[in-house]
Order: C-alpha cells, then sequence, then structure tokens
C-alpha cells in the first residue's frame, strides 16, 4: 500500500502518535485532517501526544478501543484530566499487554498502535504492521526490531508499557 503522508504531518514535531492514528485510518477507510487529528487526539508541538490521548481520539472517532498501560503512581495534573476524560467516555483502561498478548491481538485481526522507546532514545508510537513470536515491525520502519529489543525498549526508565487495541 503506497500512500502520500501530509506535507501538514510530516512537518509535524514529534508526530509519531498522530501518524499512527492517521495511518491506522487510512487503512480503514477514514481520511481524517491533520488538524482534526491533532485537536481530538491532544497533540502538543513539545511533547507530542499521550497513548491514552491517542486512544481518546480513536474513540471519539467511535472506534472500540481498548488502552493497556502500566500503573502510573504519580500521574500528573494532565494524565488526571485525561483519565477523567476517559472515564467520561467509557474507554476501557486495562492492565499492560505481554508481547506475546500484543501478537494475539495483531492475530486476531486488531489494530494495535503500541509505546516504546526507539534505539535512538525517543519515546514513539508505532502501528504494529508484523509481529510473529521473534520480531515486530511497524508502519513507521519496516525494519524488524527483535522481540527482545522490543521487549526492552518497552521498560525503558520513563516509559510505560502502553498499548492501544483497536478493534474494527
Amino acid at each position: 500500500m503506497s500512500l502520500e503522508i501530509p506535507e501538514s504531518l510530516a512537518n509535524l514535531e514529534a508526530n509519531g502518535g498522530i501518524y499512527a492514528v492517521w495511518m491506522l485510518l487510512q487503512h480503514l477507510g477514514l481520511d481524517a485532517e491533520i488538524d482534526q487529528l491533532i485537536n481530538v487526539c491532544g497533540y502538543d508541538a513539545e511533547y507530542g501526544t499521550s497513548t491514552l490521548g491517542l486512544a481518546i481520539g480513536l474513540k471519539k472517532f467511535g472506534y472500540q478501543v481498548q488502552f493497556h498501560t502500566d500503573e502510573d503512581l504519580e500521574p500528573s495534573e494532565e494524565d488526571l484530566k485525561e483519565l477523567n476524560t476517559a472515564h467520561q467516555i467509557q474507554l476501557p483502561i486495562l492492565p499492560a499487554l505481554s508481547y506475546a498478548e500484543i501478537q494475539q491481538a495483531f492475530e486476531q485481526k486488531k489494530y494495535v498502535i503500541v509505546y516504546y522507546d526507539t534505539l535512538e532514545g525517543e519515546g514513539n508510537h508505532s502501528l504494529v504492521y508484523a509481529i510473529d513470536a521473534k520480531e515486530i515491525s511497524f508502519f513507521d520502519s519496516f525494519e524488524v526490531m527483535p522481540a527482545a529489543i522490543f521487549e526492552q525498549q518497552r521498560t525503558v526508565e520513563g516509559i510505560f508499557r502502553q498499548a492501544i487495541v483497536v478493534d474494527a
């Protein structure tokens, strides 16, 4: 599948989360405007988006969404606002998924957006392109990542094991 990435998305700082949601929506046949995604997902130019913000955005688009995360023992004020919004829109907040559970969701034809630390040390949201017991790849980089490295990058200090599962 060849898609032309909108210039407004390509030029967006810290765009990984918005790109993942945009790519998912493209696969579902919805051509959302980037400004609309920025608004509905709670994008911030300095910080990008939170995983929960992306899940909230997808839920607001009407999709069946589950948000999986490690427990945050010290949520920020912004985190608390997002948690309140998630509760209001009945977005399930569930425990973090293991690698095998991410693979299982993918094999059940669900879309999965994961959060992890890139090898360059940047937190990143990516839509899973392919996954098996040994490796995973993403739509934003078709290079495969060994499962052990992915698991390592999900547990880097400051990174929560988070995933969004969309049943379309």
